[in-house]
């Protein structure tokens, strides 16, 4: 495929997003024989930015005949599209970017497909792609530095790889301006008559509101970002690419009775109702590992107790059998609460050596530093790690530099690894293929990908071991701090 990049003067619109047009621009289609279209961005129309916040495949095989390609305005490199041929119309004069496109190719991974064609499966020449994106709302001074472009960023660069793969994806991408984008004012755009699949949305409430559209509709909806066992019921078009709460719970609980013996693990918190309900949960999971009753030991501390100088743990840490902590709490809000715990535990044990493990806020607070790291042993939970020493990560760091001018993010591998998973699973199987994926798991750059039958926690099936109400990448590993790096424990 041929890149036609973009050098665009100012124009008159909404908020600036310099990057995402540099990036808009990288993956152009050129002839109508092209496989992979340039991703179409449109730009929501909204005002103000928030803040961050079953049916079996039938037996038909359409085969529709491939669209052509609209051209794409050029000129001399002084010359510009006009509006009416832009899709994007956003300013570009904040953030200077060097165009280095065209110094290396982009990554390409060819991969035979592992399943032959077979007559039954609803396969196309071309799948149609919606994304919806909110590339503003993380609300960030450089878009450059957004998670969400930098998602799209190796988005775009999965679809260079597709292409040379011979797998073909129309990309429509909307910016959702998370907060005041109306999805069900904008269904048409979004699930038009060719529409194949949909990637997003970020908002909660109008991934609810998609997925049930989606599940009329017959159109499978893949969720990038959100957890929860609380969006959809019945739904086999729902795929959710990240864990659940209860599978991090169940993880640690797994791995911890299987390394330790009862009562040498204790689980600390607030004493509340969240934190009660919590520790019932590791205590079932521990005795259908172990067969053990009341296998976790539980320790309760108050943030005065965190404060008041060394002796919140004192009364934890008289027990010498105590060899690991485990903290439960995942959200944000606890940080400050978590932050805490891991201070007062380093202080008070002594040289003592103890293990804590705990949710994915630990590896990404910028409060908790190297020194806590080392001295806890931490370990954490976590669906989306980047090994930057990886050979290939490597690779692909240096060629998004290439490529881009920037340094990627792990965003950048999660979008690239998700637009591969699904542009040859789309391939491999067809319309319908979430009901393949359960029997072909699969390793990319950072993800592993163990699709399975979820249930909701609002289900109305969930007696019925034959039914599920949606799939769900199942995937987690434990990561340690080990000599100076994280990586996925042995």
């Amino acid at each position: 495929m041929t890149s036609v990049p973009s050098h665009l003067p100012p124009l008159n619109g909404s908020k600036v997003l310099a990057f995402l047009i540099f990036l808009s621009s990288v993956v152009s289609s050129c002839t109508p024989a092209k496989v992979v279209n340039s991703p179409q961005v449109i730009k929501a129309d909204t005002g103000t930015k928030p803040k961050d916040s079953g049916k079996a495949p039938t037996a038909s095989d359409t085969k529709p005949a491939e669209k052509s390609q609209p051209a794409i305005p050029q000129g001399n490199e002084k010359n510009m599209p006009s509006s009416a041929d832009m899709i994007v119309r956003v300013p570009v004069d904040t953030v200077s970017w060097t165009d280095v496109s065209q110094t290396k190719k982009p990554i390409t991974i060819k991969q035979k497909p592992k399943v032959v064609f077979n007559d039954g499966l609803e396969r196309k020449e071309i799948y149609h792609v919606t994304m919806l994106i909110p590339f503003d709302s993380d609300g960030g001074s450089k878009p450059s530095e957004s998670r969400f472009v930098h998602f799209y960023a190796g988005a775009l660069l999965a679809l260079e790889a597709l292409d040379a793969e011979g797998y073909k994806l129309d990309v429509n991408v909307i910016d959702t301006e998370e907060g005041s984008f109306k999805v069900s004012e904008k269904l048409d755009k979004i699930l038009g008559d060719s529409t194949d699949l949909v990637i997003g949305p970020f908002d909660r409430e109008a991934l609810k509101f998609l997925a049930e559209e989606c599940k009329l509709r017959k159109i499978p909806l893949i969720s990038p970002w959100q957890t929860s066992t609380k969006i959809t019921v019945e739904n086999p078009y729902y795929i959710q690419m990240k864990p659940n709460l209860k599978d991090h719970f169940l993880k640690l609980a797994q791995t911890t009775s299987a390394s330790y013996q009862k009562g040498e693990v204790v689980i600390i918190g607030k004493d509340n109702k969240d934190t009660q309900a919590w520790i019932k949960y590791f205590q079932e999971a521990a005795k259908e590992s172990t067969g053990e009753k009341d296998f976790f030991t539980t320790y309760f501390v108050s943030t005065d107790s965190l404060s008041l100088g060394p002796t919140a743990f004192r009364r934890m840490l008289r027990n010498p059998k105590i060899k690991a902590v485990i903290v439960p709490n995942y959200s944000y809000n606890d940080e400050d609460f978590i932050y805490s715990c891991l201070r007062r535990l380093s202080a008070e044990k002594a040289g003592r050596s103890i293990s804590v493990f705990g949710m994915p806020v630990m590896y990404d607070s910028d409060k908790i530093d190297f020194d806590y790291y080392h001295s806890l042993q931490m370990k954490v939970v976590m669906s989306d790690f980047v090994d930057l020493d990886h050979g290939k990560i490597r690779e692909f760091r240096r060629d998004f530099l290439d490529m881009f001018g920037e340094i990627p993010t792990s965003e950048a591998v999660k979008g690239y690894d998700l637009l591969l998973y699904i542009g040859r699973n789309l391939n491999n199987y067809g319309k319908n293929f979430q009901y393949y994926l359960e029997n072909d798991p699969a390793s990319y750059l950072q993800s592993i990908y163990e699709i399975k039958k979820a249930k909701s926690e609002d289900s109305p099936v969930a007696n019925d071991p034959l039914k599920f109400d949606y799939f769900e990448n199942k995937h987690l590993d434990i990561i340690e701090f080990r000599g100076n790096k994280w990586e996925r424990k042995r």
